[in-house]
């Protein structure tokens, strides 16, 4: 038999191969800190993030993301813990509180459940958090958590585990063999499961998928519609993201399926498996294009269930049916899938000329741009909520530059950026509808905002504020149409006739894309973090360090990346962050390409200043590139997936009119190949081959 052994000393993995039917991992951790908040102690471990039960102490825990055998499940994980470190004093745990909706505000209530805080046994009685197996790209995934901490509530001694491991069974599974199907070699595929994967290097165990590509992008309309995106069909076609159209009508002939929605599932999983691919469009509101609903329970203050939380995960999450025990209850927690493997947003216009405005805003946004507005963000932070004071500002800072607080690590929109700031906070400021309007009208590239919102208002502004004359300058030649992030809840109902954010992005001027959410975003009282703030800092990261660009392909890496802290306590059994799973939807164009830099300011394959010729185009080992005579100069090479996602990267001196770039290691498929000397840029299309 083979055992695989990873062993993570303070961010070095070292792997060894064993049985294959067994993972051991060794977790190690070094530095502490204890904080104090209103009479109670936080106890800290550097990147780890502090959660619990409502009402029982918050421990630092541990998110776990392990590859397993193919065709294998987790079958059981065993703790075992060394070092251990016993901390002298006495101390009392903050309790976790609740989560709660942005919406509810605060509950002005603060739980500590006694019978806890008086135990004389070990808390917790179990370390670990829930255990999940979960299949990206039919990679097989176990998530779950673990606290390396042990407390004694009723003497308030506290102590920790320099060392854990963590001992993991496998087992061969029908429904991890099934999973298979969906397996991908494509480069940006093997990026995103080596991403996520603490032992990345078990993917090698994975057989190599040689796998046609006859297209990238579906879009999935009524007949009604489908010559109404001719024009992003031909857009795309030339960008090389080849793009489909298919019929409603069509699918529901030929497609078997309980309902509308399962036929829709099914025939994109037919596609992604034949055809492997990236981008799936949504082509019209609920009633041209229908929608999954899923269940979910959160306990909060109160009980918090709903029965029909509008996702178009179901959609992009193409594992299972969502619904193993065929109840009338979609994505329970044991059916859910949290880890997409394909991009999926939805265009929710309801006729020709809303169609028409939002293909004309993506087709502007990505080759129509006014240039120098891609580095001026807008944060928009409202007041929250009293008791504990909560200001949206406080989330939104997590969004710029470099933060590893809450126990995760991101790196988002640069700090030399022109970020402008409409923050309500402690000073008294309070600004209005006409200074958000201000700011918007004079041209900025991405909102981001964490505030209040419901059905038909959000940030302030009311549906019968979105106007074509309040947004007069956001119109594609003043400025450029611009993005929005949202925490807010509600504002994308896109089951309500007419949500606010539909409004905005099928308007002729303002939003290109929103990423809003259809029911609740929730929030932890008294942190700077929560579920809905949790996935928007992962987006960012993805958008600015994995530089992953196409909207919908970001949207899933954000998900992806926070995938592992819903096993954590606090997290699980409350069900917070699987409801902003499923309620975050991309409205919008899945394949359009976020600007974040007023260099590129174009499609890729467009940004074009000379010729390039490669050979031999397809290439396997080796690709030459001719390029006019630029000798003595230094020469960036970058090549790119269709996603935007670099895989390679080297700056050299040219010293002839032929560059050779080595392919080593480069999944098959369709790349884009950039050269960039003295300013000026050649950009060409490549296919690698086995």
């Amino acid at each position: 038999m083979k055992k695989y052994i990873c062993l993570l000393l303070v961010g070095l993995f070292l792997s060894i191969y064993a049985f294959p039917d067994e993972i051991i991992r060794k977790y190690s951790f070094r530095d502490f800190r204890i904080e104090q908040t209103g009479g109670y102690n936080l106890f800290r471990v550097d990147q780890l993030m502090l959660s619990g039960l409502p009402g029982e102490p918050a421990l630092p825990y541990q998110t776990v993301s392990l590859l397993l055998p193919p065709g294998h499940v987790a079958a059981s994980v065993e703790f075992l813990g060394s070092g251990f470190v016993e901390i002298p004093g006495t101390y009392d745990l903050y309790p976790q509180q609740h989560v709660q909706p942005l919406s509810k505000g605060a509950d002005g209530v603060f739980i500590r459940k006694d019978a806890v805080y008086a135990l004389k046994s070990a808390y917790p009685a179990d370390p670990k958090g829930a255990m999940l197996t979960q299949y990206l790209n039919g990679y097989a995934f176990l998530l779950t958590s673990f606290t390396p901490v042990v407390y004694h509530p009723a003497d308030g001694k506290i102590g920790y585990y320099k060392e854990v491991t963590l001992r993991v069974k496998t087992k061969p599974d029908p429904g991890a063999a099934e999973a298979l199907k969906n397996l991908s070699s494509r480069q940006d595929i093997q990026q995103r499961v080596k991403s996520l994967a603490q032992n990345r290097e078990a993917a090698e165990a994975y057989p190599f998928k040689s796998q046609s590509s006859n297209y990238d992008m579906l879009i999935i309309t009524p007949a009604a519609y489908q010559n109404g995106f001719r024009q992003l069909v031909n857009l795309y076609n030339n960008e090389s993201i080849a793009t489909q159209v298919v019929t409603t009508e069509s699918i529901y002939g030929s497609m078997t399926g309980q309902d509308q929605p399962e036929k829709i599932r099914n025939f994109i999983i037919q596609e992604y498996q034949n055809n492997n691919i990236l981008f799936v469009l949504l082509g019209g509101d609920v009633e041209l294009v229908p929608y999954r609903g899923f269940y979910c329970y959160v306990e909060s203050s109160s009980i918090y269930e709903e029965y029909n939380i509008p996702s178009d995960l179901y959609y992009s999450s193409l594992d299972g049916n969502w619904n193993t025990n065929n109840n009338w209850m979609w994505g329970e927690p044991g059916e859910d899938d949290l880890l997409p493997e394909v991009s999926v947003a939805r265009m929710p216009f309801g006729d020709d000329a809303e169609l028409e405005n939002m293909i004309h805003k993506s087709e502007s946004y990505q080759t129509g741009f006014v240039p120098g507005e891609f580095e001026r963000p807008l944060m928009v932070g409202e007041y929250l909520y009293n008791d504990p004071i909560t200001w949206g500002s406080d989330y939104l800072e997590l969004l710029i530059g470099l933060h590893n607080d809450n126990g995760y690590t991101t790196n988002g929109i640069p700090e030399s950026d022109d970020i402008f700031r409409l923050y309500e906070d402690n000073t008294g400021y309070v600004w209005s509808t006409d200074d958000l309007l201000q700011k918007i009208n004079e041209g900025r590239s991405f909102i981001h905002h964490c505030g209040h919102a419901n059905e038909t208002y959000v940030a302030k502004l009311y549906i019968t504020d979105i106007t074509n004359a309040n947004f007069s300058n956001v119109n594609g030649t003043t400025h450029n149409y611009t993005n929005f992030y949202s925490h807010g809840c509600l504002c994308g109902s896109f089951d309500y006739n007419d949500c606010i954010a539909e409004k905005m992005v099928t308007i002729d001027n303002f939003l290109a894309t929103a990423v809003v959410n259809s029911r609740y975003g929730w929030f932890n009282q008294g942190q700077t973090e929560g579920p809905s703030a949790h996935l928007h800092r992962e987006f960012v990261n993805a958008l600015y360090t994995d530089e992953i660009r196409r909207i919908g392909s970001t949207q899933v890496q954000s998900k992806i990346k926070t995938a592992p802290w819903v096993t954590v306590p606090g997290q699980f059994e409350p069900g917070a962050q699987r409801w902003c799973f499923y309620c975050c939807n991309v409205l919008g164009d899945p394949a359009m390409e976020i600007q974040t830099d007023n260099v590129t300011g174009l499609p890729v394959s467009q940004r074009s200043d000379f010729i390039l010729n490669p050979y031999p185009n397809p290439a396997s080992k080796v690709l030459h590139i001719e390029i006019p005579d630029m000798s003595s100069h230094e020469c960036h090479i970058e090549i790119l997936s269709l996603t935007g996602q670099k895989v390679f990267d080297q700056v050299i001196l040219l010293n002839s009119s032929a560059i050779q770039v080595p392919l080593d290691g480069m999944a098959p498929g369709s790349y884009f190949c950039r050269v960039t000397s003295n300013n000026l840029t050649g950009t060409v299309k490549i296919i690698i081959q086995p």
